[in-house]
């Protein structure tokens, strides 16, 4: 899971600026801009899975998929606030990451490309 505490870091170390922040909660922020897109990744794998497995898109039942999406969404934000994790985490990657520009482009590139793949199954594969 180094991996993504490392995208983490990035992403929130945006936010965070030494704890000088106005009208925005940097943990938070950071978790749901990183849980979203893994949410994203991991609907995407099921699907593509389940597509190459059976030669069909699965049926998505909203009243089972929405409250799955938002447990993950819970899950991932414990994961990074339970006991203050976030400082764990930022303290750690501080020293070795901060100016580690390939790091942080390949973190923001995982963030973003999860829309761009998404988007690209569901318009490649006609879920729509």
């Amino acid at each position: 899971m180094t991996w993504y505490n490392l995208i983490f870091f990035h992403v929130f170390k945006r936010y965070y600026k030494s704890g000088r922040y106005r009208n925005d909660i940097p943990w938070l922020t950071a978790s749901a801009i990183v849980g979203m897109p893994s949410l994203l990744y991991l609907f995407t794998i099921t699907a593509l899975a389940y597509y190459f497995a059976k030669g069909e898109m699965p049926e998505v039942d909203k009243k089972y998929a929405l409250p799955l999406g938002f447990a993950f969404l819970a899950l991932n934000w414990l994961w990074f606030i339970g006991g203050n994790k976030y400082l764990e985490i930022f303290h750690n990657f501080n020293e070795r990451y901060l100016r580690d520009k390939f790091t942080e482009t390949l973190s923001w590139v995982y963030v973003f490309g999860a829309y761009f793949v998404f988007i690209l199954m569901i318009l490649s594969l006609k879920i729509y």
